[in-house]
This record gives structure tokens, C-alpha cells and sequence, in this order.
């Protein structure tokens, strides 16, 4: 709890991130898995991968944490979709999400702003 502490507090003294943007940021990020984990009941979605949504919201904020999302399930997916074509794993396999979240994060953070900038690009 004490490292998401001090990352909001040096968000907020280093204005790295407006407030606002940070909040919306925890809401879309937090709430994104608590709404999955409420409806599976925690069997798709475990209570670290909530947590680690609302340290995405912080870092990231709005709207980078949806590219951060969309990164982490596109990566997961093309990291399973082997083993399942090969039936190493079955649909039915627990693949630990965490991962993929802190590999989307990092990703978001140094290269985010160009990837949407990239991705506008084709689409103009």
C-alpha cells in the first residue's frame, strides 16, 4: 500500500499527471476488474489484478490506460493462442494476468503517446 502512496503523492507534486485525469484514470483501471470480478464471482479475475488496475490508473491515467488494457489482453492472447492450437492448454487453463498488465504498463508508459499518435495516423 505504501508504494501506491507515495506514486500518487509524487504524481501530484511532480504534476506529471492532472488529478482529474489520474482519478478517471483509477476509476476505468479498478473498476474495469472489479465489475469482471464481481460478475465471475473472482473466478476470472483475482483481487491483485484490481489492485494492480488502480496502480495502472495512477501511472497511466486517462486515456492511456485503455491502450495499457487493450496491450495487455492483445499480448496474452497472442501469447496463449499457441498452446491452445498445439493443445498444450485448454480454454479452461488459469493464465496469470499480472504479467501482461505490467508489460502493457511499461510499454504504455515510454511508447503510449506514440502508439496513439501512430495508430490515429493510419486511421486519417
Amino acid at each position: 500500500m505504501y508504494p501506491a502512496t507515495v506514486l500518487v503523492v509524487a504524481t501530484v507534486w511532480f504534476d506529471w499527471l492532472s488529478i482529474p485525469f489520474m482519478l478517471i484514470g483509477v476509476l476505468v483501471g479498478m473498476g474495469f476488474f472489479f465489475l469482471q470480478y464481481l460478475i465471475s464471482r473472482g473466478r476470472w479475475i483475482g483481487g491483485g489484478d484490481i489492485r494492480l488496475g488502480l496502480f495502472m490508473g495512477v501511472i497511466l491515467g486517462w486515456p492511456l490506460i485503455l491502450l495499457a488494457l487493450f496491450l495487455a489482453y492483445i499480448g496474452g492472447a497472442l501469447f496463449v493462442l499457441p498452446f491452445l492450437l498445439l493443445g498444450k492448454k485448454q480454454m479452461a487453463t488459469k493464465v496469470p494476468f499480472g504479467a501482461y498488465l505490467s508489460i502493457a504498463t511499461v510499454v504504455t508508459m515510454f511508447w503510449g503517446k506514440g502508439l496513439v499518435e501512430w495508430y490515429i495516423g493510419l486511421l486519417m
